[in-house]
């Protein structure tokens, strides 16, 4: 009886790990997934971003966090800022997001893919 609890215990944890690998997760584990690429690299987009901000709107010290699906065209859409303390800092970084040039989309088994991307914003 004690030898059978065990196994229904082991197999029930195994189990459970499995699941979660498959699941949700599953974009970060599988090496068939190539990353979205910004023209230049991520110094280039916070270089672009700076350049069309208006800076008087920016409040000194405000750190955001920036949420938006880089589509299988390479767009971004459904921008949305998920972390943000100043109102007139987020509506100026939600101004010049949504006149960005496209993005070399995602590719997973060769094939584009669109892929929700979370950055950081601060500003010093």
């Amino acid at each position: 009886m004690r030898f059978l609890f065990l196994l229904l215990l082991l197999i029930f944890v195994n189990t459970s790990a499995q699941a979660q690998i498959q699941g949700e997760d599953e974009v970060y584990l599988n090496a068939d997934l190539l990353e979205p690429e910004f023209p230049g690299g991520m110094d280039m987009f916070y270089t672009y971003l700076m350049a069309r901000l208006d800076k008087s709107k920016i409040k000194p010290g405000e750190k955001l966090l920036v949420s938006f699906l880089v589509n299988k065209e390479g767009g971004m859409e459904k921008i949305k800022l998920l972390k943000f303390d100043d109102m007139d800092t987020a509506v100026e970084i939600l101004r010049a997001l949504k006149n960005f040039p496209k993005w070399k989309p995602a590719h997973k088994n060769g094939n584009p893919v669109g892929v929700e991307l979370k950055i950081p914003i601060i500003f010093n």
